[in-house]
């Protein structure tokens, strides 16, 4: 849907430059600098949600705003939806419609099942839904959807394959953070404490320190900044149509600097002022600055050096208790303990309590004192409040930029739980197409077995099949990792579907065509985990399934997958007791759930050395263990210990298959044989996904 004033980027045919807005502020400095659209989300069911975000009221008006600028809207919906979401989700999709919002990036199948109910609105992939090669993208252009928004993991090559497509246009991320993981492939945050990247509670826990065999090892997956600011030529050469910048979390000033940076690149000014200009972004997280996945380069993408950037910030003293009337104020308290900020502000009778690790400062040249990081917060407004008193027990306490701004973030955040109202849902009436979208389906009769009952599924490595010959459950087996010329000895095995990889690359395509051919040919159903897997498959006319990189929390979901030819479906491995409970309660597909494994936690485009990571325990500083394998030419890190259910009895969780995952496992023919142990980890089961 066109806005009332088009963009002036459409206008002279021109890339697209987006910006994004984390609160009504932010939204204001990306229109001032320059940017032809901008992206944000309401307070729920979006993947920033430890930004402001936007009331129903504001996100009207902000999108009133960027049209009266000429700028376009574009609403993020981009999370994995649990069964109770989806009616919100199917009203803020009339919302953003009512309002005259011009897309929404989306991730999870519910909402396009919503899609044609929506012919106005555009509908674009996130980056979460990891649209990483030229299938990804012809599976985009099948389902409807009119632009992508590419894996940031891409080469110059690939992008430009990928945005060969006719029919869906592509956006890349030119500045800003970068994941350790692939996006929308990572599950660490949710196995650590329950708070799933997946659906916007990411708690960066790839940025925490790691020790190694034992040993310290700094903080080996921080990754550095993105930065093509001076690659903008090459990009639009291969065919990108909006340049995105990342920073839904970061402030106004830092977002006016970015918009404006890109901005005069694309007028093409002087290299270097621009260089200059480019340094001061990373002054922000303190993180050096790296073109190096654009450049086909995937070693040296963490810690602190790459594109230098500058920050020095001299020493002050605590400020002291402002009296004067400045509107509604908030009190701030920082404790420094050994290892933590412990933080609490309290706001009109109500207060929030919070601690930040204190981590070692190692590049004192960047380090910022608390008393000087109070200063900013007293000079400004947090959620339009101002800081009336702050008590701090050691100000000449130094920290590194980030925690700075992770002070920031936690503080905002709880400002504005303070000053939100009890619930400040979308409350709109549905049409009826909209309505019978979401009427409940009839549920899958193939759901038979429930959870206590035993598993009757495997899931294994081709590698692991000789360990397991003779132990095939009668469900069979799902094998990752197996080639073109291993189908015949991996069908001795006894039932058996292959597994296509969750992540693959342009290179890649060329063997995944060579392994359905095969599967064809000999009857072989496969599990497809990605879009770009799903159209592969479904070109080569296999039988297919939808194994965990296509996971559905909903059962519209389940739904919109079967309606593609899915036979069944994998419910979310990160999903708590009441998910489960309630999409069984609705799903109308048949579904596995994997009641034990070692699920991929981390996967990764990063090299690392073999001879230092391959097969050896990392842990950090909670006690979580991981160990890291090469995986189809990628890194996957899985945990040490597995999760197990099957001690668990709950027969209002069903399923047609009940899966143990036993890749990672030393010893699979033993475990799989092994009953469960008490006391087992339980993942999710037992607290709230958040």
């Amino acid at each position: 849907m066109n806005s009332p004033a088009e963009s002036s980027s459409s206008q002279r045919g021109e890339p697209e430059l987006l910006a994004p807005a984390g609160d009504p502020e932010v939204l204001a400095a990306a229109l001032d600098a320059g940017a032809d659209a901008v992206y944000f989300g309401l307070e729920r069911l979006n993947a920033r949600r430890r930004a402001s975000n936007f009331s129903p009221d504001a996100f009207v008006q902000a999108v009133g705003a960027a049209h009266r600028r000429g700028a376009r809207a574009y609403l993020t919906l981009n999370i994995d939806l649990g069964e109770r979401e989806v009616g919100e989700a199917a009203r803020i999709l009339e919302l953003a419609r009512a309002c005259g919002a011009d897309a929404v990036l989306v991730r999870d199948p519910a909402l396009l099942a919503l899609r044609p109910a929506y012919p106005g609105l555009e509908f674009h992939f996130s980056t979460q839904a990891c649209v990483a090669n030229s299938a990804d993208v012809r599976a985009a252009a099948a389902l409807g959807v009119q632009r992508v928004v590419l894996a940031r993991e891409l080469s110059r090559d690939e992008v430009a394959a990928a945005s060969c497509v006719p029919g869906v246009a592509t956006e890349a991320f030119v500045q800003g953070a970068l994941c350790f993981s692939v996006s929308g492939r990572c599950l660490l945050s949710s196995w650590v404490g329950g708070r799933s990247g997946n659906r916007g509670a990411c708690t960066s826990p790839c940025r925490v320190p790691w020790s190694l065999e034992g040993e310290p090892a700094g903080t080996p997956w921080s990754m550095r900044d993105l930065a093509l600011w001076d690659r903008l030529a090459e990009l639009r050469q291969a065919g990108v149509a909006a340049f995105k910048i990342e920073g839904r979390l970061k402030n106004a000033a830092w977002v006016r600097r970015a918009v404006s940076l890109y901005r005069a690149a694309l007028r093409g000014e002087d290299a270097q002022t621009l260089a200059a200009a480019a340094a001061t972004l990373g002054d922000y997280t303190g993180r050096g600055l790296t073109s190096g996945y654009f450049d086909g380069q995937r070693g040296e993408l963490t810690g602190a050096s790459g594109r230098k950037t500058s920050i020095g910030e001299p020493e002050a003293a605590a400020p002291a208790e402002t009296t004067e009337d400045a509107g509604p104020v908030y009190d701030l308290d920082i404790t420094v303990g050994e290892k933590t900020l412990d933080c609490r502000c309290s706001y009109d009778g109500r207060s929030g309590e919070w601690s930040l690790p204190r981590p070692i400062v190692r590049r004192l040249e960047r380090a910022v004192s608390l008393a000087e990081a109070v200063r900013r917060l007293a000079a400004g407004q947090v959620q339009g409040l101002s800081l009336r008193q702050v008590r701090v027990s050691e100000p000449t306490c130094i920290l590194p930029p980030r925690t700075v701004n992770a002070l920031q973030d936690r503080l905002s955040a709880a400002l504005r739980l303070l000053r939100k109202p009890p619930d400040n849902r979308v409350r709109i009436t549905l049409p009826e197409p909209v309505r019978r979208l979401l009427a409940e389906a009839a549920i899958s009769p193939d759901n038979r077995l429930h959870l206590g009952q035993a598993p009757d599924r495997v899931r294994l490595d081709a590698g692991q099949l000789p360990a397991m010959r003779g132990l095939c459950p009668p469900g069979g087996a799902v094998v990752e990792g197996l080639a073109p010329g291993l189908l015949e000895s991996a069908v001795r095995f006894g039932p058996v579907t292959v597994a296509l990889p969750s992540v693959f690359f342009e290179a890649d395509l060329v063997w995944i065509r060579e392994l359905l051919s095969g599967c064809k040919r000999m009857g072989l159903g496969v599990e497809v985990n990605s879009w770009g897997g799903w159209q592969l498959a479904q070109a080569a006319g296999v039988a297919m399934e939808a194994g965990p990189g296509l996971a559905v929390l909903n059962s519209l979901a389940a739904k919109k997958l079967a309606s593609l030819g899915l036979a069944s479906v994998t419910l979310a491995l990160e999903a708590d007791r009441q998910q489960l409970e309630d999409i069984s309660e609705h799903c109308p597909v048949a579904c596995s759930v994997v009641v034990f494994g070692r699920p991929p936690l981390f996967v990764t485009r990063v090299e690392l050395s073999a001879d230092r990571f391959a097969d050896k325990t990392l842990t950090d500083r909670r006690g979580v263990s991981l160990r890291p394998q090469q995986e189809n030419g990628l890194w996957v890190f899985r945990p040490v210990e597995p999760f197990d259910w099957r001690g668990l009895r709950n027969e209002n969780i069903r399923a047609r298959h009940l899966v143990m995952d036993l890749i990672g496992s030393p010893e699979p023919g033993a475990e799989f044989a092994r009953p469960a142990a008490a006391p087992a980890r339980l993942f999710n089961y037992g607290r709230s996904l958040a």
